[in-house]
């Protein structure tokens, strides 16, 4: 079976790395050279560039083709392409999905002419997150150039636009995202923006952190809502789905065969940081406050009332100066992004959904007489592991 992703999303990326782990073969396909260059080079992956029409779609299936169109929500023409072009070959359409976002009390509107249309009855500054492709329609906003700051790709192609549409250098923000809460907030505070525009783009598109800065700064928010509704399969479903039916095993690494060292070390004044205020971020904070660490706690929301040091979601510049790092949060994507970042700056973490990209275990716990012990699996045993400390905490008491 031939295996074709078309991506230009997070979730295609992760994807693409979820197939590329396990041994797949896939042919990727971006539309631009950002998407191209954002794919890091992937055994087995194929990544090809460039926008495709249905007939060109067609040329690159057959009746023996899986194709994942893991687009982006708004691109509802290459979907239509897509589905017109596996009808025409037989080949399978699978839909990878990006859960959209309640986004509570917003002004919404059908599309872009709408979005202007409402501009037009809504004076003040605006800032305008929905990207290049139509940024010429936004041209019909009355004083769009003294109204409109649009957040744009830091692009040649991109700027070479904005600057042909007349739109001055002071205007465009020119930034990769995704973006933070708090930049969010600072751009709206600098343009002194009143209003934000945008798109739902779920949560891997930044839309909670819009919002949030939007609401803190007193700015009211116009989301164009999606084209269309779909029904398809969220990320883990689909690498559920496609390790079934192309029978791929977990990624294995000849060290998790082995035991795991039992490394004891002092955590006083070291900087340790955690991703995620849920459940299992709160054991693991406790865990690493009692040994002295001074935790950085990072989450959007305070879930289990740990006290969060930032209350946004992760950056990669949390990391700096980290002794040690945990990845708690309840998103998949951000565990592996916060994985990858900890590998590259040679920062051990644990990853609380995925002991196989972690590089360090939280072990349990046992303490007493002056002593401390500490309980890991080689697996998955966590029943044997609670079973084992329970007992050793025994014997330990005992010689307090």
């Amino acid at each position: 079976m031939k295996l074709v992703i078309f991506s230009g999303t997070s979730e295609g990326h992760a994807l693409c790395r979820f197939l590329s782990a396990r041994g797949a073969r896939a042919e990727a396909f971006v539309a631009t050279e950002y998407g191209a260059a954002v794919m890091e080079p992937l055994p087995g992956v194929t990544v090809h560039e460039g926008r495709l029409d249905t007939a060109q779609i067609a040329a690159q299936l057959d009746a023996d083709t899986l194709l994942i169109d893991a687009t982006h929500p708004y691109a509802a023409a290459v979907t239509d392409n897509l589905r017109a072009a596996c009808v025409q070959t037989g080949a399978q359409y699978e839909r990878l999905l990006r859960p959209a976002v309640d986004g509570g009390a917003v002004e919404t509107v059908p599309d872009t002419a709408a979005a202007v249309a409402w501009l037009n009855a809504h004076p003040g500054r605006v800032l305008l997150t929905t990207g290049s492709k139509e940024l010429e329609a936004y041209t019909a906003v009355e004083n769009w150039r003294e109204r409109l700051y649009p957040r744009v790709l830091p692009t040649a192609s991109v700027l070479q636009k904005c600057e042909a549409l007349g739109f001055a250098g002071a205007q465009v923000i020119a930034m990769q995202g995704p973006f933070t809460h708090e930049m969010n907030a600072a751009l709206l505070r600098q343009t002194g923006a009143d209003i934000l525009v945008t798109k739902d783009t779920g949560a891997a598109g930044g839309f909670a952190e819009k919002l949030s800065a939007a609401r803190a700064v007193g700015a009211a928010v116009l989301v164009i809502a999606r084209p269309q509704e779909e029904s398809g399969r969220t990320l883990e479903e689909m690498q559920a789905y496609l390790a079934e039916r192309l029978g791929l095993s977990e990624p294995t690494r000849q060290e998790e065969a082995l035991p795991r060292f039992p490394l004891f070390v002092s955590l006083a004044g070291k900087k340790c940081v955690v991703c995620g205020a849920g459940k299992i971020a709160a054991r693991r904070i406790g865990v690493l406050q009692r040994f002295g660490a001074e935790v950085v706690v990072i989450a959007p929301e305070d879930k289990a009332g740990v006290g969060l040091t930032h209350c946004r979601g992760y950056e990669k510049s949390d990391l700096s100066g980290a002794f040690l790092a945990v990845a708690a949060t309840d998103d998949r994507a951000v565990n592996h992004r916060i994985a990858q970042d900890c590998e590259t700056k040679g920062i051990p973490c644990s990853v609380a959904d995925c002991a196989a990209e972690s590089t360090f275990f939280f072990p349990a716990v046992c303490e007493g007489g002056g002593l401390t012990a500490g309980v890991v699996s080689r697996g998955a045993a966590h029943g044997k592991t609670a079973a084992a400390a329970k007992r050793i905490r025994a014997v330990l008491e005992e010689l307090t």
